[in-house]
């Protein structure tokens, strides 16, 4: 991962965030050359400056560590516009423009490295990462004990399709995103439940956030389950609650019984001279156990009806 650092890439190599790949090699071999510290005689401001065009070149040619330079850079710009005392502390940078403190005993107004970043307005080009989300997803019991797969609907931020998320038209603004690239859109995404998961749990799903602009990276998406009330069972922990009415001959007599499960029915045997409360465990028939494939136990808890005499 790159390290956090407040050196504008992009003005160093003379690019944009738009510039081809090809065009960033031309751009970083002409300022090779000019910096190399076999053509500058041995200067030392020289040599800084090809070490820092290199390690710009070096960011920017790599996908990975380009997309995580991005990210980091729209999340100081971001920053700016709170109030100082707002800031986050991840993005307290040390004094000096570059991450780095003065030497000691220095003043830090004559500290000043090549291509140092001066304060100026905010790139509108530059990549700027999509809004996270946060939502709550209501899933049916048996989903969250065994698991599945829910569509769950939601709106976000995506793309122009009318500008191809330029924000414009020619030489107009776009007429649909009103120049903004992004416009907000119902879209539904088919969500994976482990089995087992708990209540209140909350999954993150990997770029399914607001879609990002310039080329930034689409932010994720949290949904906490809800687990819905099922009108048969219960759930502690691992195991299912279901309470079961039986007729007082079954319960005086004994007998067999076919019961509902969570993925099914299951035929089972009452015990003669049963009584009110008692219960009765299948093994293997309640939730699944840390995500896997073993399971809690089915708990039957009978109930007698009343005579009618």
């Amino acid at each position: 991962m790159a390290q956090p650092t407040n050196r504008d890439y992009y003005k160093i190599l003379g690019i944009t965030a738009k510039t081809p790949k090809k065009d960033i090699k031309k751009k970083y071999r002409e300022l090779a050359k000019k910096y190399h510290p076999d053509t500058n005689q041995g200067s030392k401001e020289a040599e800084d400056k090809f070490k820092i065009v290199s390690e710009a070149y070096e960011v920017l040619s790599n996908a990975l560590k380009r997309k995580e330079y991005d990210r980091q850079r729209s999340y100081k710009t971001q920053s700016r516009a709170q109030p100082s005392g707002g800031r986050p502390a991840w993005d307290r940078e040390p004094p000096g423009g570059f991450g780095r403190r003065p030497p000691p005993g220095g003043n830090e107004q004559y500290y000043q490295e090549p291509f140092a970043a001066e304060p100026e307005p905010v790139d509108p080009n530059m990549p700027t990462s999509g809004f996270d989300l946060q939502f709550i997803i209501d899933v049916p019991l048996p989903i969250v004990a065994l698991g599945g797969v829910i569509p769950y609907s939601y709106e976000k931020y995506v793309k122009c399709q009318d500008c191809d998320g330029s924000g414009m038209q020619g030489d107009d603004e776009c007429p649909v995103c009103q120049g903004k690239q992004l416009i907000v859109r119902s879209v539904t995404l088919n969500v994976k439940i482990p089995p087992g998961v708990a209540n209140q749990y909350t999954l993150a799903i990997i770029k399914e956030g607001g879609e990002g602009k310039n080329g930034g990276p689409p932010g994720e998406l949290f949904l906490k389950i809800n687990t819905l009330p099922h009108p048969k069972f219960k759930r502690i922990k691992n195991d299912i609650i279901s309470e079961v009415i039986i007729s007082r001959k079954l319960a005086d007599e004994g007998g067999t019984l076919i019961v509902e499960t969570l993925n099914g029915s299951k035929t089972i045997q009452v015990e003669e001279g049963t009584l009110i409360g008692e219960e009765l465990l299948i093994p293997g028939e309640g939730a699944a156990i840390s995500w896997g494939k073993k399971r809690g136990a089915l708990i039957i808890k009978f109930n007698i009806e009343e005579d009618d005499s």
